[in-house]
């Protein structure tokens, strides 16, 4: 987190008259400290699991979703040609699904980015950079296909061109027949047979913009629901929100920013820490570590590690799907940390 650093206006060489000089904040007698938050496996420990990063004489691997109470669908992300294999926990062993055509025979020529796992459908995007006479040497993004009980990977369409401006990120939703894929610019509707994305039409009376008001640092909306951060004060605890779309039901806590509510329930949000001044929260190391809001419970937990891993050690969001989605942090002795969002108990809540 960068310092805070005040602005106390420009002097000229040949005076050092200032006529606005604006005081400086005052260091209050007491900083603000933050929450000491419980970590989610003391919280919720029937939805919190452990699966491998490595399996048996075979390669690497990453959490994608849950197919059943013990099955996890995983892929290889950093193999020659990715797999999507399915992983019995009581068993501990795994049967391949599905493995990518030659094309992604090569050297980090592409990368795995959103997964949708649907009832009998499995989608994914991959952003591609191959090396051909015709590729200027740009990167492009398809979507691809698979039965979800195993069978062959099929190519649904390409969502950008090599010219098209590449996302920063991506998300998918599978709805009957029927794929949505969003990203910074819009939402598209693509058919599961294949075909050309057709542009979903922004509904009218959208939620006003963090510049409308002037207490939102920044918002991001969902279905019915926004996640956002407030305009700091001077050595204040940074603070979160959610409300309604149409700014409604407004519920403030301890908080920094964070993405829109995962199943218009669970928002990802980081530490909180004290404006104007370099705070880790409460984490004293310099581990990856972000706080988990539910809003039907109106409770916070912890969630990712402590501590160093080798690796990266940042917070994973698995696929969408019929069921809440999974998150999984990478964790020592070449393990995952699964937190399983549709394990957690049910809470009163109002949609």
């Amino acid at each position: 987190m960068a310092l805070f650093a005040v602005a106390v206006g420009a002097v000229s060489a040949c005076t050092a008259t200032v006529t606005d000089r604006r005081p400086l904040p005052t260091w209050p007698a007491k900083l603000p400290k933050p929450p000491e938050l419980n970590p989610a496996v003391k919280v919720w420990p029937e939805a919190v699991f452990t699966l491998p990063a490595k399996l048996k004489k075979g390669p690497n691997v990453q959490p994608v979703a849950m197919l059943s109470a013990n099955e996890a669908l995983m892929v290889t992300p950093f193999a020659p040609r990715a797999q999507f294999v399915a992983y019995d926990r009581r068993t501990g062993r795994h049967r391949v699904l599905a493995t990518a055509p030659k094309w992604s025979d090569c050297d980090l020529c592409y990368e795995i980015r959103s997964v949708a796992v649907g009832e009998e459908q499995v989608v994914w995007t991959v952003g591609v950079y191959r090396s051909e006479r015709w590729n200027p040497g740009l990167r492009h993004v398809e979507l691809w296909a698979m039965p979800r009980s195993g069978g062959q990977m099929r190519l649904v369409t390409w969502l950008t061109g090599h010219y098209d401006e590449f996302p920063l990120q991506d998300e998918l939703t599978i709805d009957g027949d029927q794929i949505t894929w969003r990203n910074e610019n819009g939402s598209y509707r693509i058919p599961l047979s294949g075909g050309k994305p057709q542009e979903i039409t922004v509904p009218a009376g959208n939620p006003p913009t963090d510049r409308s008001d002037p207490d939102v640092r920044y918002m991001t909306c969902g279905g019915e629901w926004c996640a956002g951060e407030l305009e700091p004060g001077y050595h204040e605890l940074t603070k979160g929100f959610i409300q309604r779309r149409d700014g409604s039901e407004r519920v403030t806590f301890p908080a920094a920013w964070g993405g829109a509510l995962i199943g218009d329930r669970f928002g990802l949000f980081a530490l909180p820490y004290v404006h104007g001044i370099e705070v880790r929260g409460s984490v004293k190391d310099s581990g990856s570590t972000a706080l988990l809001y539910d809003r039907c419970a109106a409770r916070s937990v912890r969630v990712g590690v402590k501590h160093e891993v080798e690796g990266s050690s940042a917070i994973g969001r698995g696929a969408s799907g019929p069921e809440a989605p999974i998150l999984f942090w990478r964790e020592r002795g070449n393990r995952y940390t699964v937190l399983d969002l549709s394990r957690i108990p049910d809470q009163p809540c109002r949609n």
